[in-house]
């Protein structure tokens, strides 16, 4: 567990980053209202990955069962506690809708307005976040004990839980990032933005592992490197076979996403994406003293989540002609990162609190 003088430090910081990220957006509001949402919709799609990725991994631990938990439990926990902040964050850009969805004035040849339409995706938007609060509130206070999986007769529910996880991730990418330019369509698109989640919520979680778990416990987070190191390959696997389809395909409703993106100075956010996110994670974790160091798997953590905010300002961000202030989608990065860092530092504190205090019971009822 963090040490107090610590724990009040990082409280401290947050403190001032949420200030002077909340000084920039309204300063960006004043200046720019329009770009303030298109970058807080950037914002939202990144910090939802924390939740998101942590529910996965409790549930995927629930059927395959892995010592790891026995360390991550914890953080995992205060994780799964952000889901209501990051769901509910996204009210803010979809209160503007119109100046983040061009379907929301549609052209007569636009034949998906039956799926496209502001009442469909409002509504949607409350699934989501009905189901993602239910799915988190199940993996918090399930039938557990400390690091072990769900019993094994309710498994099932947990098995259930991925299925209705991956369909709902699938189609909120659809509704929140693809149909940014609804013309626009990809089969593997909803694969690349549930690794996308998933791999920012692991190297969150596995980044605090990496700066706080005892040396005791240095397998467990060689474990959960290998599972980071597992997803960042999957990631880059599914976008590169997205762009090999669909530039060998060349069609004028799926190349011009890409030659926006990719012709213009937002491809820089593409170079960093990838080197952060995957080339420099791939060779520093491919070996097994990588995966045991600390420095390395904190380094590795802190930039591949780098490279996940490049890879959200570089999926939502080009999309629109007039180009905002930089500065803007750092302040949008630091308000709700910083409210997610308090609520996530309360709940690891109290998660382990009540850890401490579990075996101080157990051991005066074994004594």
């Amino acid at each position: 567990m963090i040490a107090d003088r610590s724990w009040a430090r990082l409280n401290l910081a947050a403190l001032a980053v949420l200030v002077l990220g909340i000084a920039g957006c309204v300063v960006g509001v004043i200046l720019d209202a329009a770009w303030f949402f298109r970058a807080w919709l950037a914002t939202f799609i990144f910090w939802l990955g924390l939740p998101l990725g942590g529910l996965t991994l409790v549930l995927v631990h629930d059927l395959s069962g892995g010592g790891w938990m026995a360390t991550a439990r914890p953080l995992l926990n205060a994780a799964i506690i952000t889901m209501p902040l990051a769901t509910l964050a996204g009210i803010p850009a979809f209160v503007a809708l119109p100046e983040l969805y061009s379907w929301t004035h549609p052209a007569p040849s636009l034949g998906n307005i039956f799926y496209l339409n502001t009442d469909a995706f409002l509504l949607r938007y409350a699934v989501y976040i009905v189901l993602w609060n239910l799915l988190a509130a199940f993996a918090l206070w399930g039938p557990r004990e400390d690091a072990e999986p769900i019993a094994p007769a309710l498994s099932w529910i947990s098995g259930l839980g991925l299925v209705l996880l991956a369909f709902s991730v699938s189609f909120a990418s659809i509704d929140w990032v693809m149909s940014l330019e609804p013309t626009f369509w990809s089969s593997v698109f909803m694969m690349t933005a549930g690794a996308n989640w998933f791999n920012t919520g692991l190297a969150f979680v596995l980044l605090a592992v990496a700066l706080t778990a005892p040396i005791s416990r240095r397998d467990h987070m060689a474990d959960l490197a290998a599972i980071l190191l597992a997803t960042t390959i999957f990631w880059a696997y599914v976008e590169f076979c997205q762009f090999l389809i669909i530039w060998e395909e060349n069609l004028k409703s799926e190349i011009p996403w890409y030659l926006l993106r990719i012709t213009t100075p937002w491809a820089r956010a593409l170079f960093i994406s990838v080197g952060l996110g995957f080339i420099i994670p791939f060779f520093a974790l491919l070996a097994q003293p990588g995966k045991r160091s600390r420095a390395v798997v904190a380094a590795v953590c802190a930039l591949i989540l780098i490279g996940r905010v490049a890879q959200a300002w570089w999926l939502v961000l080009p999309e629109f002609e007039k180009t905002g202030p930089l500065w803007l989608d750092v302040a949008a990065i630091f308000v709700l990162g910083a409210l997610v860092l308090l609520l996530f530092l309360w709940a690891w504190r109290y998660a382990a609190s009540l850890t401490a205090g579990t075996l101080q019971i157990r051991r005066a009822g074994h004594g």
